[in-house]
């Protein structure tokens, strides 16, 4: 059995963050080890120099765990009119010394990374259809699971954060299924949600996992909704499963398990949530359907 274990933070905004936010976070992860840790954007929160510095230093203080990131709209200048039409990303290219798109792979893991900012616009997130079947034109059909990150949610729990899903949904969405994607990652409204695509997208008919993770270290924090990351552990056994656990940040600046989902994928490809819980509660079971 081959078991993974990404750290899926988002949206740490450095510029707006805390250091004994800092030092909570960098203690849980290394004290779980995550194989990989990856960030899904807004990484600063004005895409100044100094702010991009924070991120390394954070990134260098992370020890053997690959990092790998995708640029959030706050990553984009938004005064220096100049430096966001010509070179959007310098910031970012700078620091990560990674491409904008890439395909990264884990043993029997393939993460597809895409930018989902644009230079044009400040928050909403968008694909060019050209753009993404690109991307997906290698084919990485040795891996067991495949996962897509970047910054724009496909989903959301609270009406308000419609006008934030990513534009062009649909038919991103269903390239995604064309393309045997099992899980898709994300962050931006600062709220996390996990969900099943058949929720939002009855019309896809092979079921993947839809996660958004909320702020990992910002004090731009909604109500209800800590400081969080999620660890995800993949299974790539004959049987693939995932089992996804968020960490919430509480008044003492400790991150602990506080919600735990785990799904497993049948024999036409979906993925089917099995049960989930809260720490201290009880569990719940979801039938198959």
């Amino acid at each position: 059995m081959s078991l993974l274990r990404v750290a899926h933070l988002s949206d740490p905004h450095f510029g707006t963050t805390r250091l004994e936010v800092v030092d909570g976070l960098l203690n849980i992860l290394k004290e779980i080890q995550p194989t990989l840790v990856l960030l899904t954007g807004d990484i600063t929160q004005r895409a100044r120099a100094n702010q991009f510095k924070a991120a390394k230093d954070f990134v260098d203080l992370l020890g053997s765990a690959a990092v790998i990131a995708v640029p959030g709209n706050h990553d984009i200048p938004l005064g220096n009119i100049y430096a966001r039409i010509f070179h959007p990303y310098k910031g970012y290219e700078n620091i990560f010394k990674q491409k904008l798109e890439q395909n990264i792979v884990l043993e029997d893991l393939c993460i597809t990374c895409l930018n989902s900012t644009s230079r044009w616009r400040h928050v909403q997130g968008d694909f060019q259809n050209s753009y993404l079947e690109k991307q997906f034109q290698e084919s990485y059909s040795h891996c067991k699971v495949r996962i897509v990150a970047f910054h724009h949610p496909m989903d959301c729990a609270k009406h308000v954060d419609d006008k934030n899903l990513l534009k062009g949904r649909n038919k991103a969405i269903a390239l995604f299924e064309r393309h045997n994607v099992d899980m898709i990652v994300s962050g931006h409204i600062h709220h996390p949600f996990i969900s099943l695509s058949e929720d939002r997208y009855p019309h896809i008919q092979r079921k993947m996992i839809l996660s958004v993770a909320g702020t990992c270290l910002s004090s731009r924090t909604r109500a209800g909704a800590p400081n969080s990351f999620n660890m995800i552990e993949i299974n790539t056994d004959l049987v693939p499963s995932i089992t996804l656990t968020r960490f919430d940040m509480d008044l003492w600046f400790h991150f602990s398990p506080k919600e735990t989902h785990r799904f497993s994928r049948d024999a036409t490809l979906s993925w089917n949530h099995d049960l989930s819980f809260q720490e201290g509660e009880n569990l719940t079971e979801y039938p198959r359907q």
